[in-house]
């Protein structure tokens, strides 16, 4: 499975939700850690739990050639104001129920 999957990504198969996601996600987190005292933990597996949860209450936009992502700007566009917003309520729910120890 994994050779198959090293192919079709390989091939130009990715997921522009994911990929909004990780880009603002990343930004989310550069800002945190600019705060004397940060509000929020931004540990591996906070951060994991923290994009499960938007991108579990996203749909999956995935594309497959060069002529499909050209659509990324205009999903970026779309969906840039709801990404920040469920990033920042995931960080506030993973904050509450933290996994780490």
């Amino acid at each position: 499975m994994n050779k198959l999957r090293e192919k079709l990504y390989y091939a130009g198969l990715e997921n522009i939700s994911e990929n909004l996601v990780f880009r603002e996600l990343n930004d989310y987190v550069k800002e945190i850690k600019k705060e004397i005292v940060p509000k929020f933990c931004t540990c591996s597996i906070c951060l994991a739990d923290v994009a499960a949860i938007v991108l579990n209450g996203l749909k999956t936009n995935y594309c497959t050639n060069f002529m499909d992502k050209g659509r990324n700007k205009q999903y970026r566009s779309t969906y840039i104001a709801k990404v920040r917003r469920k990033i920042a309520e995931a960080f506030h729910i993973v904050n509450e129920n933290p996994h780490h120890l």
